[in-house]
């Protein structure tokens, strides 16, 4: 849940979104590889998924935020953890309610 709750605080802390419309998801890999395959080896990937209509700018600012918020939250703890972050435009033909 730090993870989760680091992600969403950030998000929630750029000024972009309300709090109550940020939805976050976990996904473990069953397999991956990084390199050539040391066990302290290991990866973060956020996709932050966003309704159309925002610049470049504020995607930048957002990927550049997230990915900040992460490495002060976990950097002490998981030294050798790499982080990527991507910020997309949702479909044209998303929908929520």
């Amino acid at each position: 849940m730090i993870i989760l709750g680091t992600i969403n605080q950030a998000l929630d802390n750029s000024g972009v979104f309300r709090l109550q419309d940020i939805k976050t998801r976990l996904y473990r890999p069953k397999a991956f590889l990084i390199g050539d395959g040391r066990d302290d080896a290991a990866f973060i990937y956020v996709k932050v998924a966003i309704m159309k209509g925002r610049s470049d700018t504020i995607k930048e600012q957002l990927a550049k935020f997230v990915l900040s918020e992460l490495k002060n939250v976990l950097g002490a703890y998981y030294p050798t953890l790499s982080y990527g972050v991507e910020v997309v435009d949702l479909a044209d033909n998303y929908q929520k309610a």
